[in-house]
């Protein structure tokens, strides 16, 4: 069923001169066209992808979404279906109002890599079965009010040691800053909070943030419980031995964890025996060297930034016993600046095939042994899916993009500039295994770039011309 609301023109004619400040508003809620999709047929055969005001899609012999190809819309509701898993692949925004509700066999919002953008109410509600809300992770704007009411299986309240987990979602979109707007739980799960601020928080308002700036702070560190919020330590008379010493007094850190200004050599006194489980900052720690304090981590719940260490290792072997070389994914950005050396091809990070926010790998012009990231590729399949831009510069020896044939998905702009020098640059095209600027010619080919129009920066060494994508040959 298609129904066309059809205005006189003379009418909009008026509207634009009298109300003109609210013409973009007025347009977003009346003009398009309605549609209803009543059975699994109907929806097989809806090829509509432009213009579409209200798509309402009730029927319990619907149970598959993935095939609709529309990527904005205005209004959708999905009602009284027959889905177990919520898939819209190609869906990237919602403009005014998305309604998911009393659909009896959904267990699952997870299929919606693309949707970054809402804009209104969105309401799930009624979904007697419904346990996992991760699809919501993509998003990067959210204005508006979310509601997550009557959904009995939904939200039991655990700690957030993974942000895909229940609420842990909706956590991580708060404190992300995406929402900007109200949100409301009640009625959901019988373990679950109504308060989003207390999502994942297991000890009773014991759980705060603490800043220890000095080895008598830390000696004199009593937290109230055995888990922290956010944690920062910073101070040059903190060494190995004091920083050592926290581990005796917690258990884990729920937010962001920053070791700063420190006089630490190793890693291994901390986070091997302290849960970090958000975003992980090591910044401006001089004689930090040995990261194998992360050689058991699997996977960074945020942002993963190493800044200014210069003598931070990179080791790679054997693969998932080493350094970093074991994380899978890191669902925030990976800043790494400077690596003045990350030998064995990238092996440090061998496993990572993840990044949910921007990668940066920003290296030394004065040293430097990474030549490519082959290993990385040859031995976890390199790096696949990048959700923000992607930073490669600076490099003393890198000759090749090796490490970057996988990418399947890039979500902001790509910057890779005045990597290598006398030992040789990257090529224009792949060559003796060298591979060449032209992969981004293919990235651009395939739609690995999602964002429209990206800024791309291509440049072999300092001093010449950003060479113009257009005039890029593709890779074989």
């Amino acid at each position: 069923m298609k129904t066309i609301v059809q205005y006189p023109l003379v009418l909009f004619s008026v509207l634009a001169v009298l109300f003109f400040g609210c013409e973009k508003e007025e347009n977003e809620l009346t003009i398009g066209d309605d549609y209803t999709l009543r059975s699994q047929a109907g929806v097989n055969a809806f090829t509509v992808t432009e213009n579409i005001r209200t798509l309402t899609i009730s029927g319990t012999d619907i149970t598959d979404l993935s095939g609709l190809a529309f990527k904005n819309i205005r209004n959708l509701t999905i009602e009284n279906t027959g889905i177990t898993n919520l898939q819209l692949p190609a869906l990237s925004a919602v403009t005014v109002s998305f309604t998911i509700r009393n659909n009896a066999q959904l267990e699952a919002i997870d299929g919606l890599d693309n949707f970054k953008f809402h804009s209104g109410a969105l309401l799930i509600e009624g979904n007697p079965l419904l346990t996992q809300l991760q699809g919501l992770m993509h998003l990067k704007v959210f204005k508006g009010d979310l509601t997550i009411t009557d959904n009995v299986s939904l939200g039991e309240n655990v700690p957030c040691s993974f942000d895909t987990v229940g609420f842990c979602v909706v956590k991580y979109l708060m404190n992300n800053s995406v929402i900007n707007g109200l949100v409301t739980l009640s009625n959901n799960h019988p373990n679950a909070v109504n308060d989003p601020s207390l999502i994942g928080e297991m000890g009773g308002g014991n759980i705060i943030s603490y800043v220890l700036g000095s080895k008598t702070d830390v000696e004199k560190f009593a937290p109230l419980s055995d888990s922290a919020m956010d944690l920062r330590i910073t101070g040059t008379d903190i060494t190995d031995a004091v920083i050592g010493t926290i581990k005796s007094k917690l258990k884990a850190v729920k937010g962001t964890l920053t070791v700063e200004n420190t006089m630490i050599t190793t890693t291994e006194t901390f986070f091997n025996s302290v849960n970090c489980m958000g975003s992980i900052i090591l910044r401006n720690n001089a004689e930090l060297v040995n990261p194998q304090g992360f050689k058991d981590y699997r996977q960074v719940n945020g942002d993963l930034i190493i800044e200014n260490c210069p003598k931070m290792a990179y080791w790679g072997f054997p693969t998932g016993a080493a350094s970093f070389s074991g994380i899978a994914r890191i669902e925030g950005s990976l800043r790494l600046n400077p690596v003045p050396g990350m030998g064995d091809g990238g092996a440090g990070f061998s496993s990572l095939t993840y990044v949910g926010g921007d990668m940066e790998i920003t290296g030394s012009k004065t040293a430097g042994d990474m030549w490519n990231m082959d290993t990385w590729y040859v031995v976890g399949g390199g790096i696949k899916h990048i959700g923000g831009s992607l930073i490669y510069r600076n490099h003393y020896k890198v000759n090749g993009l090796g490490g970057f044939q996988a990418v399947e998905y890039i979500g902001g702009d790509v910057t890779i500039v005045d990597n290598g020098g006398p030992d040789g640059l990257i090529p224009t095209v792949t060559a003796s295994n060298q591979v060449g600027f032209c992969i981004v010619k293919n990235w651009v080919n395939n739609g690995v770039l999602k964002k429209d129009n990206p800024v791309i920066q291509l440049r072999a060494k300092a001093g010449d011309a950003l060479i113009d994508i257009n005039t890029l040959p593709s890779c074989n």
